[in-house]
């Protein structure tokens, strides 16, 4: 039994043991999107409390490229609404502000998610941003994605925040702003919890998604997607239909054929395969 899926790449993982239950060009590189948020969190969460407050610079106030909340210079903001805004409302002035204030400037954030992402084993990507906005030297894997996020949906601020609805973003002398989760997963699959949807011109819809069932949690990951709630939903119901936590073998992996198209603006650096990492 296959997976029909659209997307171009894409994973799926226990999220419990990493065991892959499907790939399907798993460690071909790819613009990863606002999905690169998820790193972008998780490097915050381990490094500053939630109600550390972040002055909003003038270069955070100016951003207004792709997807922006709109944040006024000088305001003091929370880190854990900067978090919301960014993974929520995908706001890439938010994700900047987070980055400024976790590390101070946002290369030496962006060196911090990098050597966090070598540790966690995702050797097949690279970020030059902390929003994920097309740069050919910024790319990650459907695998590495999933492996990101695994560890990610281990902190428990982070399963919070992915896992809301809305949220309340509220700054001094301003009218408080609704802010709308992004990802419709959670309103359209049984156990959906997270965790986030990504586009750009380069990268196509792309998603990652989280569903429990039963205390099993899965993790897909989908990229290049003509379907991306279709494609998640497909893989997780194949997931929970066959999955059967125990001892990890090889013989379970379930690889989909190449795909039948891949998009003609993808550069020689997407289109190289990257070392394969262990699956573990």
């Amino acid at each position: 039994m296959d997976v029909a899926v659209t997307a171009s790449a894409a994973v799926l993982i226990d999220a419990a043991t990493g065991q892959v239950l499907y790939e399907r060009n798993a460690h071909v590189a790819w613009p990863p999107a606002s999905t690169t948020k998820i790193m972008t969190a998780l490097v915050a969460l381990g490094h500053a409390p939630l109600d550390m407050p972040v002055t909003i610079s003038p270069a955070v106030s100016r951003f207004r490229k792709g997807t922006a909340v709109g944040l006024p210079e000088g305001a003091r903001i929370s880190l854990r609404d900067l978090l919301y805004a960014s993974l929520l409302a995908s706001g890439n002035d938010a994700a900047l502000a987070v980055a400024e204030g976790v590390a101070g400037s946002v290369p030496a954030f962006v060196d911090r998610m990098n050597e966090e992402a070598w540790q966690l084993g995702a050797t097949a990507t690279h970020f030059t941003s902390p929003h994920g906005l097309y740069d050919r030297a910024h790319y990650s894997t459907a695998y590495d994605l999933a492996l990101i996020t695994r560890a990610a949906m281990q902190n428990p601020s982070f399963r919070a925040i992915v896992q809301t609805r809305t949220w309340t973003l509220a700054i001094h002398g301003k009218r408080p702003r609704r802010l709308v989760n992004h990802n419709r997963l959670l309103a359209r699959y049984p156990g959906a919890d997270g965790v986030k949807t990504g586009y750009i011109h380069q990268s196509g819809q792309t998603l990652v998604a989280s569903a429990t069932h039963h205390g099993i949690r899965l993790i897909a990951v989908v990229l290049h997607s003509r379907d991306i709630y279709g494609d998640a939903a497909r893989l997780l119901d194949f997931g929970f239909a066959h999955h059967h936590p125990g001892p990890v073998t090889a013989s379970v992996v379930r690889r989909s054929p190449e795909p039948r198209y891949l998009a003609p603006w993808i550069t020689p650096l997407i289109l190289r395969i990257l070392p394969r990492p262990p699956l573990a």
